[in-house]
């Protein structure tokens, strides 16, 4: 019983193993999002969006670990935390001084409104004056934001221009076919030219 186990196991290790290798040889190593195959196509034409160069992107993510440890690191990090402590902290303030100017609009002494008004635009200035670092550092956040979106867009083009590159060397349509349709073109329009009446 053992025996027929352990035989029949090798059976299956070896139909799987040469299915692979079919696979591998039909494919010529040809990324998935680049195959032919019915399926792939018309799940890519189907998409109301299809994005080739992010799909090749994932493909070679899947089979990096460099990648894809790069990849969850990129998607982990998440500085609105940290930025959304500014703005509500922020908002607070800009809300208050919106709503003391409107305070002393109700003033009617304009001597007593201006003094008031004075005292607003003072501690105002003294808040900006108290933030100005603070501003400067989120202002660098957002441009380090942007070009860790450039720098990830450059990543994805500069890897993936290679695997267009090979795919188009090694499936290069040969011109025979193109020139037999051009062949038959120029008959048939002949052919037609002749069964035209003089008109």
């Amino acid at each position: 019983m053992l025996k027929k186990i352990v035989l029949f196991s090798l059976i299956l290790l070896t139909s799987c193993g040469e299915k692979e290798t079919n696979n591998e040889n039909s494919n010529n190593g040809t990324p998935e999002a680049l195959q032919e195959s019915g399926s792939v196509n018309l799940k890519r034409y189907s998409r109301s969006s299809s994005n080739l160069t992010e799909e090749l992107y994932q493909e070679l993510v899947n089979n990096s670990p460099e990648l894809k440890s790069l990849e969850t690191e990129l998607e982990a990090f998440n500085p609105n935390d940290t930025l959304n402590k500014f703005y509500r902290y922020d908002n607070k303030s800009s809300d208050y001084y919106i709503s003391a100017k409107n305070q002393a609009s109700n003033i009617k002494d304009s001597i007593t409104r201006n003094k008031i008004l004075h005292l607003i635009k003072k501690s105002n200035d003294a808040y900006l004056g108290k933030t100005t670092e603070l501003n400067a550092l989120l202002k660098t956040i957002h441009q380090n934001q942007i070009s860790m979106n450039d720098y990830h867009n450059v990543l994805k083009i500069v890897l993936t221009i290679p695997i267009i590159e090979k795919y188009q060397d090694k499936n290069l349509p040969k011109k025979s076919p193109f020139e037999k349709v051009i062949e038959t073109e120029n008959q048939l329009i002949e052919k037609t030219k002749k069964n035209i009446p003089k008109f």
